[in-house]
């Protein structure tokens, strides 16, 4: 009923969000290689961690939009008018143009940005440490 309304879209915005942080993340971590960075093909801590922060910054870019233009349909729903994410985008773009879609849809970019950076350091990076810590490497 209630308590699943609109949980498909966020289960889908959550996967394209994790996806993205570690394929941007993993795309880093490669160009790195390639560039000399590391020893033998292998990252440091240090540079894992950096390739997570940029990998986090690419995500934020390509995913805040589609958050926004979802949060914002979620809320006209609320309000109990039905438009979809598209209406949403166009009705932006009709409003402010091209500068005006820029700033409607990177609304929170500071905060996102930050969140994201942090959790994809966590996750991509720093389980990895952790399990090597814990369980030694392999």
């Amino acid at each position: 009923g209630a308590l699943m309304k609109g949980s498909n879209i966020f289960a889908l915005k959550r996967v394209f969000d994790w996806s993205t942080r570690f394929y941007f993340s993993d795309i880093f971590e490669s160009t790195m290689k390639k560039s000399g960075f590391g020893v033998d093909g292998i990252l440091s801590p240090k540079e894992k961690i950096i390739a997570s922060l940029l990998g986090g910054t690419a995500s934020t870019i390509v995913t805040l939009p589609l958050d926004v233009i979802v949060a914002k349909s979620q809320d006209a729903k609320k309000a109990g008018v039905k438009v979809s994410a598209w209406e949403t985008f166009m009705k932006d773009y009709k409003e402010g143009g091209w500068k005006g879609l820029y700033n409607a849809n990177m609304m929170g970019f500071e905060a996102r940005l930050a969140h994201v950076c942090f959790t994809t350091v966590v996750m991509k990076t720093g389980s990895g440490i952790m399990y090597d810590f814990l369980f030694g490497k392999k």
